[in-house]
């Protein structure tokens, strides 16, 4: 369903994200400054720290360890959408110049808010759908934090792990599942990104290449030839904007027939070039499924398989000949002071933001010049969106790093003066932290194109 004067929401907000990083970044370089600042002054509260023969204060450091990465995080997620927003400025022939987020997001913002406001001579509508991320934690970060945490807790994690597997770096022969993560590797088992293949497979996700179905939502290349309804980037027959058009150009709503760049709904089979919606026929080209699809060709994100004897040369999900990391549990330790720090671990892990390509659907009606620098850089914009989200998550999550306070780490053992006067040390970023992903979180929901 097109919505006028707002966005498809949830789980695609994507002008509400431009609109949380504006109002995130208010202040520019002397809010980051200031975030830097409180960081180095939080490390230095934490000098006394003796985590190799505390456990409490080993947890302690693990959560200090887990707010500077994701402090990081947020810093390189503000310069995506610095990139992203200015890129698009840059098609839509706008000021480029903007050195924040705040400024470069705000210049396109108020080109969008202008456009769903009806300021100009044509309607506009525009609906954006971005899939929920799909990130693997970065298991070396993960397992040095642990062990610290293991063994001041005398934790063993084989014994320990329950409801999960316990996984380790691996090159060698593995007992069960393997997992490789790369931007390009060849893969016969599960991707959770893109597969790109030259053999035609089905695909449940979005399909860029070419398309068999009888019918299609997305872009096709070489139009459609029945029952077209979208923008039309050729000549349209049938109604434009409700009025009757015999083969012309058409800027707004097309129905009927398109001759080429046809976006939207068509009840024929596309014999061109197919991209940005779902195939229900047999796809040949790249196939972007987030939840993990079957994958005989090059995955770009996460492919999962068994290799029996063969080597694995990633993470290992149950023994490996040849270990590169200590072992690590993703389920929950069952260890006192470990299993606080587990999840402070994997936070630490997560921040990395190693995402698979989001699934990006868009359609905009009525501003061709928006419609096509979207499109060109909609894989900037759905990757700074995707990891906005899996910060938020990571902030958010019941019992996450956000939500520690000194009752937590008291409940495993005295943290000591040290260990009282690092947590107070904290409290300045945590703050910051909580404050950038509220004002997201609350921006989100506004998909007006407001920035309010």
């Amino acid at each position: 369903m097109t919505y006028r004067n707002r966005l498809q929401s949830a789980p695609g907000y994507i002008l509400a994200a431009i609109a949380a990083v504006l109002a995130a970044s208010n202040g520019g370089c002397t809010a980051v400054s200031n975030a830097v600042n409180d960081v180095q002054q939080a490390s230095e509260g934490c000098s006394g720290l003796q985590p190799a023969t505390s456990s409490a204060q080993a947890t302690v450091q693990a959560w200090v360890n887990s707010l500077t990465a994701l402090n990081t995080a947020a810093n390189n997620v503000e310069a995506e959408w610095l990139a992203a927003c200015n890129e698009v400025n840059t098609s839509l022939g706008l000021d480029a110049s903007q050195t924040t987020a705040s400024g470069a997001c705000g210049v396109l913002n108020a080109y969008i808010k202008g456009d769903l406001n009806g300021e100009g001579d044509v309607a506009v509508t525009l609906t954006l759908a971005v899939s929920p991320p799909s990130c693997q934690a970065d298991l070396s970060v993960q397992a040095s934090c642990e062990a610290d945490c293991n063994a001041s807790a005398n934790c063993n994690v084989q014994a320990s792990c329950m409801g999960g597997d316990v996984v380790v770096g691996c090159n060698g022969t593995c007992s069960g599942e393997c997992d490789v993560t790369a931007p390009s590797v060849t893969c016969m088992g599960t991707c959770e990104g893109s597969c790109t293949a030259t053999a035609a497979a089905s695909c449940s996700g979005e399909c860029s290449g070419t398309c068999t179905a009888p019918s299609w939502t997305g872009t096709c290349t070489a139009g459609c030839t029945a029952s077209f309804s979208g923008t039309c980037g050729g000549m349209c027959s049938g109604t434009c904007d409700g009025t009757s058009t015999g083969g012309s150009s058409c800027s707004g709503q097309c129905v009927g027939t398109c001759s080429a760049n046809a976006t939207g709904s068509c009840a024929a089979s596309c014999t061109g070039q197919f991209s940005g919606g779902t195939c229900s026929g047999m796809c040949t080209g790249s196939c972007t499924v987030s939840a993990g699809a079957e994958c005989n060709g090059m995955c770009n994100g996460t492919c999962k398989t068994t290799p029996g004897s063969a080597t694995c040369t990633g993470e290992c999900h149950g023994t490996c000949s040849v270990t590169t990391t200590a072992p690590t549990c993703n389920g929950q330790l069952s260890c006192m002071g470990s299993a606080t720090c587990h999840a402070d671990c994997q936070a630490q892990a997560q921040a990395s933001l190693n995402c698979s390509p989001p699934q990006v659907t868009f359609d905009v009606q009525g501003d061709d010049k928006l419609l096509t620098a979207f499109q060109t850089h909609l894989s900037d914009i759905g990757k700074a969106f995707s990891d906005t989200l899996e910060l938020e998550s990571l902030i958010t999550a019941s019992g996450g790093v956000a939500s520690q306070t000194a009752d937590t780490f008291d409940a495993i053992g005295s943290v000591g003066a040290a260990g009282a006067a690092c947590i107070t040390s904290q409290a300045s970023v945590v703050t910051n932290i909580q404050a950038s992903v509220q004002v997201s979180v609350s921006a989100s929901v506004t998909v007006s194109g407001s920035s309010s």
